[in-house]
């Protein structure tokens, strides 16, 4: 499956102008958050993966905190999923695997919310 994905690069950059407007056309909409650019293509350097700032700019919480936009990737994990990829990999890895990885997660979102946060968690 792999040779079937264009070559990708994990950076952690700072979006330009323009990685803002790809990123907007790859989710039709402008992002309602910060975000940086965790993976790229190789061949062009368009944005793959973002990771969100854990609040969006209203100071609501983005439960999101990675997003996979780049095709042709996302199209690929979305018919995973929707043939039961995520209960197939529960079953083969394990909820306390999982569960570990959730705290792991949610533990790096949090530290990335302001020092001082006492609003509700993303």
């Amino acid at each position: 499956m792999t040779d079937l994905l264009p070559a990708v690069v994990v950076v952690d950059d700072e979006p330009s102008p323009a990685d803002v407007e790809a990123v907007a056309e790859l989710l039709g909409r402008h992002p309602g958050g910060a975000f940086t650019i965790v993976v790229r293509h190789v061949a062009d350097g368009s944005p793959v993966v973002i990771r969100n700032h854990p609040l969006l700019a209203d100071g609501r919480p983005m439960p999101t905190r990675y997003w996979l936009l780049g095709e042709p990737a996302r199209t690929m994990v979305s018919r995973l999923e929707s043939r039961g990829g995520v209960h197939r990999v529960e079953d083969e890895v394990g909820m306390d695997v999982i569960a570990e990885a959730h705290d792991r997660y949610a533990a790096e979102r949090d530290a990335a919310l302001p020092e001082h946060w006492s609003g509700p968690r993303p």
